[in-house]
């Protein structure tokens, strides 16, 4: 591999292998030859974190509220009758008959029991907790060394 430079005589090139020797004299012609190394390094410039904020605040809910309140009353009857009945259902008042033996064997009605049942509904405000998750987006600014809002959003 011959280099010449300008307009200079190949024998003035020092890595020129024409010339001659004298006496038993050695040259050393040196061979070079370059090499790649390529690596990829991995160098953070940033990062992202998410995190999630819960906010919470009480609200007032108006809502129907239903109470039933159930009025028993005993109504006397003691009435001979033939034989037993269940009971039975008079618009929203059930009635249960009551019974007992007397020695004749006859049957006498005692009582009746009435259960009525109303139901009340009225408007009832209810203190409620409601909550509301918001994720928050940050990115790392290495060259301040702080957290700061991603601006995507």
């Amino acid at each position: 591999m011959n280099q010449q430079q300008g307009n200079q005589p190949p024998h003035a090139d020092p890595q020129s292998v024409s010339g001659t020797l004298q006496n038993d004299e050695q040259r050393v012609l040196p061979v070079i030859e370059e090499q790649l190394d390529v690596r990829k390094v991995t160098v953070e410039t940033g990062a992202v974190r998410v995190r999630k904020i819960v906010h919470e605040e009480s609200r007032t809910i108006d809502m129907p509220l239903t109470q039933e309140e159930v009025s028993i009353t005993r109504v006397p009857v003691n009435r001979i009758v033939e034989d037993k009945f269940h009971s039975r259902q008079e618009g929203d008042t059930l009635v249960i008959p009551v019974f007992k033996e007397v020695i004749t064997r006859h049957l006498v009605l005692l009582e009746e029991v009435r259960i009525t049942t109303r139901r009340h509904v009225e408007q009832g405000a209810q203190q409620l907790s409601v909550k509301r998750e918001e994720a928050v987006v940050e990115r790392y600014d290495a060259e301040s060394g702080t957290w700061k809002p991603d601006p995507a959003r």
